[in-house]
């Protein structure tokens, strides 16, 4: 019978592919790695692993069992950490994916107000596009998502927050920077700038702007400040971005964009039919109370 030790054996000489550098890791001897690997494959009637030279790689069979082992072992850890959580969250895992947007602007208090009260807990975030923070906690991989709603998912559940416009970012001395608003028609003909197709956003802005600003965008960037320093060295260049993407930034001034109005709905991501553990639903209510304090809800806008 496949056992446990034997997923996390496999998982992590796939990792290194190299029985000495796993062995130590696990802290077995080679002879006991290798011992439990042959009995896995033994166990599976395949080969998992091609022997090259001193490394290792998976073969065909070993990639795909890969995908199930990861899962069963963190199938495992679910349980365990949510043994944990009935503890009073003394100790366990708390995993989070936050789109880089809110892990530089809503997350830093919420962490450090959780982290107060829980220290015990250990915390991972990673900083992802909200496509892939959909796709990690409907896996699994992560316990919750800090992003914003998409439709067309049934394995996640957003629970909304609050709501943003999308603006037009330039600099002070833009022929633009004194209006309070533009519509989509005065984008037009200007230099623009805005995120890569990688992030959701992007295909917010093309949906619903296309028409507009096809042949205007001469920049694409991942990174928001770096696409913010562009606009304030390159005066003019304006940004398209959701407002909590910006902040108080010095030299910039931002622009409503009307007509349409657009707007994202920012969400807590929720795998779908799944227990919440005790650590992921005490650092929901943290964030649902910052935003109360912050002001911050969901606006409903007519479309115009």
């Amino acid at each position: 019978m496949v056992e446990l030790r034997h997923l996390r054996y496999f998982l992590e000489v796939a990792r290194s592919e190299h029985i000495s550098r796993a062995a130590d890791v696990l802290h077995v001897t080679q002879s006991t790695l290798s011992h439990q690997i042959g009995q896995l494959e033994a166990l599976l009637g395949t080969q998992l692993f091609d022997r090259i030279g001193r490394g290792i790689q998976l073969t065909d069979a070993g990639r795909t069992f890969s995908d199930y082992a990861r899962r069963a072992l963190e199938e495992v850890d679910e349980g365990r950490f949510a043994l944990d959580g009935l503890r009073d969250l003394v100790r366990g895992r708390l995993r989070i994916g936050v789109i880089h947007t809110y892990n530089t602007t809503l997350l830093p208090a919420v962490i450090a107000e959780f982290a107060h009260a829980y220290p015990g807990i250990h915390i991972s975030i990673e900083d992802l596009p909200a496509p892939d923070i959909a796709a990690q906690v409907a896996s699994g991989a992560l316990h919750l998502g800090l992003s914003f709603a998409a439709p067309g998912r049934t394995d996640v559940e957003a629970e909304a927050l609050f709501s943003e416009r999308l603006m037009l970012v330039v600099r002070d001395d833009h022929p633009l920077a004194s209006r309070k608003s533009v519509s989509a028609r005065m984008l037009s003909g200007l230099r623009l700038a805005v995120q890569t197709e990688r992030f959701l956003s992007r295909r917010i802005i093309n949906a619903e702007l296309g028409n507009w600003i096809d042949g205007d965008i001469w920049l694409e960037m991942s990174s928001i400040g770096a696409m913010l320093e562009t606009v304030r060295l390159q005066g003019q260049t304006a940004a398209i971005l959701f407002e909590r993407a910006i902040g108080d930034e010095s030299g910039l001034r931002q622009i409503e964009i009307v007509q349409p109005r657009v707007t994202r709905t920012a969400a807590i991501i929720w795998r779908s039919g799944r227990a919440r553990s005790r650590a992921a639903t005490e650092i929901a209510a943290a964030v649902r109370r910052h935003c109360k304090a912050a002001g911050l809800s969901v606006k409903r806008t007519a479309r115009r």
